[in-house]
């Protein structure tokens, strides 16, 4: 049977692609992600309606520690289901998210690791119970226009409490692709920690930090 998880605290992202779930309707979803050098994205979504999200993040850099902090202008994002999906057809969500990684003013104004931006993804149940998978196809860049592709994969390992999360990011655009994989402790059904290795194996180049260790935490309430 097809199943749907979005009761699950942050089940909206896998690490930093989408899926299809959204928030029930007068949920929220507030989440702290810490990251390299310091630095803190702190994210508020919100399920204003039956089929749409609505969330607002922020990023800011070197927080921990005691160089002065850079903060990001803060990002918005908007997620609709329109399709719930059945035992033939996946279920469909259309969206964008803002959110990039490591804001740099001096950098065009921008984040090194851009967001998703507009985006389009598809997602079911497959194989066995609990195991969902994730494609999708997203634009970040609409002065350069470029359509990458994600995959990404959420794997029971233990009941409801223990995940295996991995992605393949920003596929199509070699310089940027990243393989992500983590594990996700749900404590509760609305309490979930996350431990996270992005770009596996990216290389250290003048605009890419590998191997980033990732930690966060993701709370989910009802009004």
């Amino acid at each position: 049977m097809f199943a749907s998880v979005n009761s699950f605290a942050s089940e909206m992202y896998v690490i930093d692609s989408p899926t299809t779930n959204i928030l029930n309707y007068g949920s929220y979803d507030i989440s702290f992600r810490a990251f390299s050098e310091g630095g803190v994205h702190a994210r508020l979504d919100f399920g204003v309606f039956k089929f749409l999200n609505l969330g607002i993040s922020w990023e800011l850099g070197r927080f921990l520690g005691n160089e002065d902090i850079k903060p990001a202008v803060p990002s918005i994002s908007v997620k609709c289901k329109f399709y719930d999906g059945d035992m033939t057809w996946p279920g469909v969500a259309v969206g964008y998210d803002g959110q990039g990684y490591f804001y740099d003013g001096d950098y065009d104004g921008d984040y090194h690791q851009r967001g998703k931006g507009l985006y389009i993804v598809a997602g079911r149940e497959f194989f066995f119970e609990g195991l969902i998978l994730d494609f999708g196809l997203n634009m970040n860049n609409f002065s350069k226009p470029n359509v990458c592709a994600f995959i990404n994969a959420l794997v029971p390992l233990y009941q409801d409490n223990l995940f295996f999360l991995t992605e393949y990011d920003n596929i199509n655009y070699f310089p940027e692709a990243r393989w992500n994989t983590g594990i996700r402790f749900a404590l509760t059904r609305v309490l979930d920690i996350d431990f996270v290795i992005r770009d596996c194996f990216g290389k250290n180049t003048k605009d890419k930090v590998p191997n980033e260790r990732v930690f966060k935490v993701s709370y989910t309430g009802k009004f």
